[in-house]
């Protein structure tokens, strides 16, 4: 290392989705970072294959949420979901929800209700697989001019100081090391983080769930080897083939993943034999790609450094069992919540405690989420202990499917789940200012619009047909419901006293006011957060010092 040291004032670590949606939101911001990536090229192998509507409603301010929609399942196929014995026995349970296009069409008709589950958001869940985001992150990263990435680079350790991070990253290919110093460093570097490993950060909750081996595969004549029709996910519940198939286009690409038995090795199955094992007939094969993992329900004993200049996000702040979709989702906005942050440290007007706010608010949805998987997860696996008696032509193999159908009917949370990736809330947050309001239940398949401080700001389509999460403003947004008046200036007088940037947004809609809560103004964070919403507020300048980190204070309304 003879040469000088890089400068820069944000280094990430990884470049998995959720370092790429770290890159991206602040390079969007105008804020500068270096990313750095081990792998050169994203893996091809899938894992997540859901975008949630709240990581939907990110990329649509970046402006790339459209090419994900029908890049993976068509927008138009069927978003069916089958409970099976296996692909050569009997149906217990199937859930159809609206596929993209349905889900336009059904929005045309009747009012436009936002309590209604398909006016919650501009979304519902987008079935196409992590790397098809990745690859589509990627490129918007690649034109973002405030943000470098070094694809092939790995970050080998760090020391943490009073005013900065140093970092030592080495080239894969050459062995070259450079050292790099940057403001804050934020660890994105997955499931075994190096960051987390070295901040001496442990992890908290149940490991081990379960081991599987995924098996990615191409299958041209899949459709014709069973009689179900087509579906996003397929669930085997025979103990011999259990786990779940995940379809990737229109039924000839699929993931396998099945749930190894314990102690055993993953090497030890044939790809091909156990995918013709669960169709219970031959055809012709591709094997892409075989991997193993394991489901876990972990979350990091704490988000950052104490000294406050590393953090941990994604994967290395917490690991999941894919049941429900949350994973890769929960990272995303990990990465949104922390962007802004930095943001504000990098422009000048954050306060002292803003940053702390990360741990405060993201590190309880780790949990949370964690939990909600692994629940889905267990009851899952409950109904996957039946051998050959679940296609028994018996009275006993009637009850056994009956009782097994009625269970299913009850985990329907693990598809339909907007109450977890939309009704999260950043409860007895520093950096909100409570109402005074009780919380709507935490549901995890029903969520409740509410614009109560520390929850999301809730969608609703103005009369131009932009969602009204269009007219927030990159920074700060006040939403002004009673139009201009002495409040209003007031608030935007202290944010620029302040330097922070604050965009007004006058809605002249009563429907719109009363989902908000019958209020004169709502004042929504950066990442579409309600940080305060009242008709008064006793001293502006109070309001925006509590917001932006400065301090929290009891006088506000």
């Amino acid at each position: 290392m003879k040469r000088e040291p890089m400068e820069v004032p944000i280094l990430i670590a990884g470049g998995g989705s959720t370092g790429l949606s770290l890159a991206a939101e602040l390079g969007w911001r105008g804020i500068p970072a270096l990313m750095v990536e081990p792998a050169t090229v994203v893996n091809p192998h899938p894992r997540a294959n859901a975008v949630a509507n709240r990581t939907m409603e990110y990329l649509r301010r970046w402006g790339i949420a459209d090419s994900l929609i029908g890049a993976g399942v068509p927008a138009d196929y069927p978003a069916a979901y089958f409970w099976v014995s296996s692909l050569h026995g009997r149906e217990i349970h199937r859930l159809v929800l609206p596929g993209a296009a349905e889900l336009e069409r059904m929005r045309s008709q009747g009012v436009a209700d936002p309590r209604h589950e398909l006016h919650w958001s501009p979304y519902l869940k987008t079935i196409v697989g992590q790397h098809e985001v990745e690859s589509v992150l990627r490129r918007f990263v690649a034109d973002q001019s405030d943000i470098q990435t070094r694809y092939g680079w790995a970050l080998e350790k760090f020391e943490e100081h009073d005013d900065r991070v140093v970092s030592i990253l080495r080239e894969q290919s050459s062995g070259d090391r450079h050292e790099v110093h940057s403001r804050w460093l934020v660890g994105c570097d997955g499931g075994r983080s190096r960051v987390r490993e070295q901040l001496g950060i442990g992890l908290e909750g149940r490991g081990g769930l379960a081991s599987f081996v995924s098996i990615f595969f191409d299958a041209p004549q899949f459709m014709a080897c069973h009689p179900f029709g087509p579906a996003n996910i397929y669930f085997p519940l025979h103990r011999n083939y259990r786990g779940f198939l995940l379809n990737w286009n229109t039924g000839t690409t699929f993931t396998y993943h099945l749930i190894l038995s314990p102690d055993t090795d993953w090497q030890s199955i044939d790809p091909k034999a156990a995918i013709r094992s669960v169709l219970g007939r031959d055809t012709p094969l591709t094997i892409r790609s075989v991997q193993p993992w394991t489901a876990h329900a972990l979350t990091a004993s704490r988000y950052a450094s104490p000294g406050g200049r590393v953090f941990v996000a994604g994967d290395a702040a917490h690991l999941f069992t894919p049941t429900g979709g949350l994973g890769m989702n929960t990272g995303v906005s990990d990465a949104i919540d922390l962007a802004w942050k930095l943001g504000a440290q990098i422009q000048g007007w954050a306060g002292p405690h803003l940053l702390d706010s990360y741990d405060a608010e993201r590190r309880p949805i780790g949990q949370r989420n964690t939990a909600e998987a692994a629940d889905n997860f267990d009851r899952l696996f409950a109904v996957m202990q039946a051998g050959d008696e679940i296609d028994a032509d018996t009275p006993a193999g009637d009850t056994l499917r009956r009782s097994l159908q009625e269970d299913l009917r009850n985990q329907e949370k693990l598809l339909k789940s907007s109450g977890v990736l939309l009704g999260y809330r950043y409860e007895g947050s520093p950096i909100c200012v409570p109402d005074g309001t009780p919380a709507p239940p935490d549901d995890p398949r029903v969520y409740t619009p509410t614009a109560r401080p520390g929850h999301r700001a809730p969608h609703a389509w103005l009369n131009d047909g932009r969602s009204l999460l269009d007219a927030l403003g990159p920074w700060f947004s006040l939403l002004c419901f009673d139009g201009v008046h002495p409040i209003t200036l007031g608030i935007e007088e202290a944010a620029r006293s302040c330097g922070v940037p604050l965009h007004r947004v006058v809605v002249n809609d009563v429907s719109i006011r009363a989902l908000y809560g019958d209020v004169s103004h709502a004042l929504i964070r950066p990442d579409m957060m309600v940080a305060w919403r009242g008709n008064h507020v006793e001293d502006p300048r109070v309001l925006i010092d509590r917001v932006r980190g400065q301090g929290a204070s009891s006088s506000i309304n």
